[in-house]
């Protein structure tokens, strides 16, 4: 039996927008910024991190974050990061936080293409989903998936499945990946049946994408994940 969305709970949600050289002339101007565009969800301290000139592109040099931790926002030279973090706060529904997710998407890119124009070269979201089976995952992966009694009672057992296609007018990278999750205070129970799926456009293309585009990404994105990777799990 294939899964639906709703069926699992979001461990994580993490969307990047590649960029080209953000100024940090004035880092808080910029954290000031932000915050206003993201209508007030990032009130908890903002960090401001010195970060030497030669440093890689990719580490944080502003991080802004709510008071519950739920929500981050990552600024680095090289890439905008937004994280949702399910493990803070009551589990919602993956629609439920994908709204509000996606609202403050759409004011970082407005933020980043009107207010404060950077070239925004390259996408990718990935989200974590996790499921507590009533049988072990390790089990059911291998049932499901591999159907070969070759490999006998593994410990632990993960698929890795790579597509490159075209979601809309996107082309993308796809990388769907199933696991199986122990408790930490019971590392014998692995009924924990977790799922990565990571869209993300090729790294070899240099876009600059719009506003519009960068919404349209992420939305198709999800649609793509709901409807159609979702179709490819089987949890029995």
């Amino acid at each position: 039996m294939s899964a639906g969305i709703e069926q699992f709970t979001a461990l994580s949600i993490q969307s990047a927008l590649f960029v080209h050289g953000l100024d940090f002339s004035d880092p808080l101007s910029m954290a000031q910024g932000v915050r206003h565009s993201a209508g007030g969800v990032f009130d908890g301290q903002p960090g401001v991190f010195p970060v030497p000139p030669n440093a890689p592109p990719g580490v944080p040099r502003i991080v802004l974050a709510d008071r519950a931790n739920r929500y981050q926002c990552k600024l680095s030279a090289g890439r905008v990061d937004l994280v949702f973090d399910g493990s803070k706060g009551k589990p919602d529904s993956v629609g439920i936080i994908w709204d509000g997710y996606c609202t403050l998407l759409r004011q970082l890119a407005e933020y980043f293409k009107k207010k404060k124009p950077t070239r925004v070269w390259r996408l990718g979201l990935v989200m974590h989903l996790f499921k507590v089976l009533d049988k072990s995952a390790n089990a059911h992966i291998q049932n499901a998936y591999l159907k070969d009694d070759r490999f006998q009672s593994p410990d632990e057992v993960q698929l890795n499945v790579l597509n490159r296609e075209d979601m809309g007018p996107f082309h993308i990278n796809r990388w769907l990946r199933l696991r199986s999750m122990r408790k930490k205070e019971d590392p014998n129970d692995d009924r924990g049946f977790g799922i990565e799926i990571d869209i993300n456009t090729p790294a070899e293309e240099n876009n600059d994408f719009s506003e519009e585009e960068i919404a349209a990404f992420f939305e198709s994105a999800y649609q793509h994940i709901a409807l159609n990777d979702m179709r490819l799990v089987d949890i029995g």
